[in-house]
C-alpha cells in the first residue's frame, strides 16, 4: 500500500505532524550513501516530466500553473520519502525520543 501521508503510517500515529516530520527526517538522515543517492534518482525521475512540460506553457499562464506545480511537489515526493525512510523508522523515533 501506497504511503501518501505521515499520518498513514502506524508507527507516526501517536506523533504530532512537526515531531512526525522530524522523525521521517532523521530516518532519511540514517540512510546509506546509496540509499540516499537512489532517493534523489527516483525523486528526480519524478519530478524531470512535470518540470518539462513547463517548458510548453508561455505568458503569464505560467504563473498560476508554476504555484500549482509548488503546492504539488511535496505529494509527488512525500511518498517516496516516506517509503524509504520506513527502514530506519524504529531507530529514528528511539533517537526521537530520546532527545527529549
Amino acid at each position: 500500500m501506497m504511503t501518501f501521508f505521515s499520518s498513514q503510517v502506524t508507527l507516526l500515529k501517536p506523533f504530532k505532524i512537526r515531531q512526525r516530520q522530524q522523525i521521517i527526517a532523521l530516518a532519511l538522515s540514517m540512510l546509506t550513501p546509496m540509499q540516499k543517492i537512489a532517493l534523489r534518482i527516483l525523486k528526480l525521475l519524478l519530478l524531470t516530466p512535470v518540470f518539462l512540460s513547463l517548458a510548453y506553457i508561455e505568458g503569464w499562464f505560467l504563473l498560476p500553473v508554476l504555484l500549482i506545480t509548488g503546492m504539488a511537489y511535496p505529494l509527488l515526493t512525500t511518498p517516496v520519502e516516506i517509503k524509504f525512510a520506513k527502514g530506519h523508522l524504529q531507530q529514528a523515533i528511539a533517537e526521537f525520543t530520546q532527545g527529549e
